[in-house]
């Protein structure tokens, strides 16, 4: 279980990475929909249950918001509220140590950026996010993931370069 774990966390991960590439929040959102997705796939082969909810629950999210965006609708304040509260409710029942708070504080901030229409908070989010799942990839043993954090901040900041480069 742990081999294929690693696999589909390698999957992951370059969607991941290609999701920041993009200008539009609204594809950004879609492939981190599927990212989410497959990171719960791998979390869950790992027992780290923390983060399955919380990648189920950003899949969720990232689906709901990506539908508002595409229709170039106003994502409502009720569903940050929500999400906000469903992370929070996720993250006390699948509680089980320390390390299992990292997942839910990094889920409150992909909410809350993906929630905000600027894209490059959304980048700046993201970059820190990716530092901070190194140490819970170590302790879960989602190796490869670790390589995919590495990758994320190599992306992170190539995206936030090229896309300043272009606003000015």
């Amino acid at each position: 279980m742990v081999f294929l774990a690693q696999i589909i966390g390698f999957c992951a991960i370059i969607i991941w990475t290609y999701s920041v590439q993009h200008k539009s929040q609204n594809k950004i959102l879609f492939f981190q929909f599927l990212a989410n997705l497959m990171y719960g796939v791998e979390y869950f082969l790992l027992n780290a249950f923390p983060a399955v909810a919380m990648n189920l629950s950003s899949s969720l999210r990232c689906l709901l918001f990506y539908n508002k965006r595409k229709n170039n609708e106003e994502i409502p304040k009720l569903w940050l509220i929500f999400f906000l509260l469903l992370t929070l409710f996720l993250g006390i029942i699948t509680f089980d140590n320390v390390i299992s708070i990292i997942p839910i504080i990094i889920t409150l901030f992909y909410t809350l950026s993906s929630w905000m229409k600027d894209t490059k908070w959304c980048r700046i989010v993201f970059l820190v996010c990716a530092f901070i799942w190194i140490y819970y990839n170590y302790k879960v043993k989602a190796y490869v993931s670790i390589i995919g954090n590495g990758m994320e901040i190599i992306s992170g900041v190539i995206s936030l370069i090229r896309f300043e480069k272009k606003e000015n």
